[in-house]
């Protein structure tokens, strides 16, 4: 174990928990034994399934002040078939770059997070409490992990803050307030099974080029409904991955029934499944009239098919004391913004729609996860525990002595 915040996000690195196993159980254990070692309580677990533990501590620092959650997933992607050119789980250090699958995504926030709780818990604030919350399954839907816990936890949280990759460009270069959702649709051609030899002499459709149209018409063409950008946040927008697998079809010599694709849509705060859809569905309507293809839409996946985006305001006490923190760790103030990808938030603030849910304050940047060669900044990381430290004491007791 490691008292240092580079060290244990090391540990952690090493410690291998990509979602595809399914098994969070050696990393749960680290953390566990790194709360006893800093003198800090147990956790205690919840799990739906006994390979996929969540944790839960609380450290009360006195009577008043506010109750604020850290919240830091345990799992990863796997590394599938990237291809890395460093160990993924040798967590070796090149410069300022720390290596490794989960670096920034985020075994270097759930370092940090620890080490600034132990910091904070041995000079308290004198009021507040803060609640550790590390969730499995986080990479894959939420089912074991956030979705679960969020139903089953009995809380008092005023705040939550996740510890995502909260860079753009530069670490810590924005405070995200919104956490885009996710919408998850199938894209199918349908037409008559036959013999390929006949298709240009009897005219038979192929389900394969009907698709294809389908897929660059949803590129180019598709128009979603998203709600008014009140906070004119400058990347607030729905985004449209289509095609991200294809599917059906059944060799050469045959005209397949069927091809389907998935489709990925970024949604955002206030946009509905049933509206969506509908648009979805509105634009392969006139591709099937002006093409005489047959293309249906329907949801994929469910229940993962639909996560909601969530949304804080700027003028919530916890975003002013993020913005207060921010500004003790890095001397910047950076601007609120959109998360581009989807957190765990979802989950807390559908179970308790009152909680102001921040879906984004870690080391990192987000276009290096989910990739070969993934790393955080080790200066980033450093950082990050004085930024928690002063975001826990600011937060928590406001207004008391020591408070950032």
């Amino acid at each position: 174990m490691s008292s240092d915040v580079i060290e244990l996000t090391q540990l952690l690195v090493r410690t291998p928990s990509p979602v595809r196993d399914g098994d969070e159980r050696a990393v749960a254990a680290l953390i566990q034994d790194t709360l006893a070692e800093f003198g800090l309580p147990a956790a205690e677990t919840y799990a739906l399934s006994p390979e996929r533990p969540n944790l839960v501590t609380t450290i009360d620092f006195g009577p008043g002040g506010r109750h604020l959650a850290l919240v830091g997933h345990i799992d990863t992607k796997p590394v599938g078939e990237a291809a890395w050119t460093v160990d993924p789980f040798a967590a070796d250090i090149d410069d300022d770059r720390l290596y490794g699958l989960g670096s920034a995504d985020m075994k270097g926030a759930v370092a940090a997070m620890l080490i600034a709780a132990r910091n904070v818990a041995a000079q308290s604030p004198g009021a507040g409490r803060l609640s550790l919350v590390f969730t499995a399954d986080e990479e894959d839907g939420a089912v074991f992990g956030a979705r679960h816990l969020a139903s089953v936890l009995d809380h008092d949280f005023d705040a939550l803050v996740i510890g995502e990759p909260s860079g753009l460009h530069d670490d810590f270069d924005s405070i995200p307030v919104v956490s885009r959702g996710l919408g998850r649709f199938r894209i199918t051609a349908h037409a008559v099974q036959g013999h390929s030899s006949l298709a240009a002499l009897l005219g038979f459709r192929n389900a394969g080029v009907d698709l294809a149209r389908g897929i660059v018409a949803l590129t180019d063409e598709l128009d979603v409904r998203i709600p008014a950008n009140a906070d004119e946040l400058p990347h607030w927008g729905a985004s449209v991955n289509p095609a991200l697998v294809y599917e059906g079809g059944y060799g050469y010599g045959v005209l397949p029934e069927w091809m389907s694709a998935s489709v990925e849509v970024r949604t955002l705060p206030g946009m509905t499944e049933e509206e969506l859809l509908e648009d979805i569905r509105s634009l392969l309507d006139t591709v099937n009239a002006r093409t005489g293809s047959h293309l249906t839409a329907e949801f994929e996946g469910a229940p993962r098919h639909w996560i909601q985006g969530t949304v804080v305001t700027k003028a919530d006490p916890v975003v002013q004391s993020v913005q207060r923190a921010v500004a003790v760790a890095t001397g910047a103030q950076p601007p609120v913004d959109v998360f581009p990808g989807t957190t765990d938030t979802s989950w807390f603030a559908a179970a308790t729609p009152d909680l102001p849910c921040l879906p984004a304050l870690g080391p990192g940047l987000l276009h290096r996860c989910h990739a070969a060669d993934e790393w955080v900044s080790v200066e980033a990381v450093r950082r990050t525990v004085p930024m928690y430290e002063a975001l826990v004491r600011d937060y928590c007791a406001p207004g008391q002595e020591g408070a950032a």
